[in-house]
Order: structure tokens, then C-alpha cells, then sequence
């Protein structure tokens, strides 16, 4: 017979492990929001809508330095890398071809489920932008103005550019850097 501290321990859900917890919060999420939507509950249902809507501005406030930290120490870490060439050039295949399946999914999607089917939209009015923008807008656009700026406003191609370029200093600047 196991003792009481030993079950204590098995119903403790900090102690599942992670990809359990993930899966009963999956599981909870779904009924919640199947009563929500089939019962008329105004409360559960904005309670789900603000819950939800901070969990997403958590997802936007961990993005920024999660991409600067991986890309700054990726390129950093290209010192023990003796054949940094192949290694981009094996890179770049891999996110050309990710991205040919992702098209790929999506050219699909969108021809099996038909989006905006049914949906009438008149252009009376409607007016083309006077200007797109050219390669060398698209270019000064990654390279930031203000560093806490690409931070705050979440662009993603500059904090790539930031964290590159402060990981090709810190593998030229080699050892002293270590720290």
C-alpha cells in the first residue's frame, strides 16, 4: 500500500511531467471553450477572451528576445564551425524548402476550403498605394534607427540584423568576448 506522501505526490500537477500538463491544459481549454460557445454565459466566455488575449500578448512580449538571443548566439557559436559556407549554404536550402511546403500547404488549403466564398466586396472607391516600395526600402528597413525600438515594436528582421551583427563582433572579437 503506498503512503500518503507518495500520493500527495501523484496528484500534485506540478510534478507531471510538462507535455501532460500541456496536454490537460489543451483538454480544459476545449470543454471551456465548448460550454462557453454552447451554453449562454457571458462571464466564461469573457473571461476565456481576456485570458486568452494575455496569453498572447505573453506570446509578443517572450518573441523579441527569444529571436535576438538565438540568432546573437547562433552566429557566435560559428567559431567552432569550420566550414561556416557550407553550413549557410545548407541553411538556406532547408528554409527554401520549408518555405516551399509552407506555400505548398497553403496554395492547398486555400483551394480545397475556398476562403471568402460568398463574400461580395465592392472596389467603388478603393484606390491603389502611390508607392510599394523598392529593394533599397526593403534593405534600410532592416537596419534599425533606434535598438530598443526593433525591441518595442517587434520587428523581426531587425532584431535578426542585431543580433548577426552583434555576433559577428563577438566572434571577432574572440576570446575577450568569452564572458
Amino acid at each position: 500500500m503506498s503512503s500518503p506522501s507518495s500520493r500527495s505526490r501523484t496528484l500534485n500537477p506540478a510534478r507531471w511531467p510538462f507535455g501532460v500538463q500541456i496536454l490537460l491544459g489543451l483538454v480544459v481549454g476545449i470543454v471551456a471553450g465548448f460550454i462557453a460557445r454552447t451554453t449562454d454565459s457571458a462571464w466564461l466566455t469573457s473571461t476565456l477572451t481576456q485570458v486568452g488575449g494575455i496569453f498572447v500578448q505573453l506570446l509578443k512580449l517572450a518573441v523579441p528576445p527569444l529571436v535576438f538571443t538565438a540568432v546573437l548566439v547562433s552566429v557566435a557559436g560559428l567559431r567552432h564551425v569550420t566550414n561556416a559556407a557550407r553550413l549557410a549554404g545548407r541553411t538556406l536550402l532547408w528554409f527554401l524548402g520549408t518555405a516551399l511546403i509552407a506555400v505548398a500547404v497553403g496554395i492547398v488549403l486555400g483551394l480545397v476550403t475556398n476562403p471568402g466564398r460568398g463574400v461580395d466586396l465592392t472596389l467603388v472607391g478603393a484606390k491603389a498605394p502611390e508607392s510599394k516600395g523598392g529593394w533599397t526600402d526593403f534593405l534600410t528597413g532592416i537596419i534599425p534607427t533606434n535598438v530598443v525600438g526593433a525591441f518595442t515594436n517587434g520587428n523581426v528582421l531587425q532584431l535578426v540584423f542585431l543580433g548577426a551583427v552583434l555576433g559577428v563582433a563577438a566572434l571577432k572579437l574572440g576570446e575577450r568576448a568569452k564572458p
